[in-house]
């Protein structure tokens, strides 16, 4: 995964699949210029991790005039973010990874920001099914082992869900980022 590094741990609960992702882009400059964080140092973890932990890494966060988030950490590409406001400190939030995009909830503030994987198949069935049969979200299994956002809707509705309380058990992979420890 490019756009923030992790535990290794993490990376393979990754590789189980679920997620939510799109070929292209579904936020841009007018639907995804949500600011929920000043620019400055920050500390992201794993949710395992506690804080300040040797497994948390220090980013600087920039905003762009588009709206989008550059998350630079020294010696490795930038990772570029956009969020789209939900609810009240809620945001759905598109990753561009390499080839891809991949889709978080995001929730919190400067202070605290806690960054969700959205999971397809934790998807209350209701919400997933009406989205797949809109064709707002599509996947090709019976598993939802990936599912591909193909509209704003999807991506909002998902993120929605998320809002609500999605129960992703053992299963929540979740990053927690807080203002960088000064040194």
């Amino acid at each position: 995964m490019r756009s923030l590094q992790i535990s290794s741990a993490a990376i393979a609960a990754l590789m189980l699949g679920g997620c939510l992702v799109s070929e292209t882009p579904i936020l841009d400059a007018k639907s995804g210029k949500a600011k929920p964080f000043k620019d400055g140092s920050y500390q992201i973890c794993d949710g395992t991790e506690e804080p300040n932990s040797a497994e948390c890494n220090v980013f600087s966060v920039t905003r762009d005039a588009s709206g989008a988030y550059s998350f630079a950490m020294e010696g490795e590409d930038p990772a570029a973010m956009r969020f789209r406001r939900i609810g009240r400190n809620a945001y759905a939030v598109q990753s561009a990874e390499e080839s891809s995009f991949s889709y978080y909830f995001g929730e919190g503030d400067s202070k605290r920001f806690v960054l969700t994987m959205m999971n397809c198949k934790h998807l209350p069935a209701k919400v997933r099914d009406g989205l797949i049969a809109k064709q707002d979200i599509s996947t090709e299994d019976d598993d939802f082992e990936v599912c591909t956002v193909n509209t704003l809707k999807g991506l909002t509705a998902s993120a929605k869900a998320y809002l609500r309380g999605v129960d992703a058990g053992e299963d929540a992979l979740f990053m927690v980022m807080t203002p960088a420890p000064v040194q």
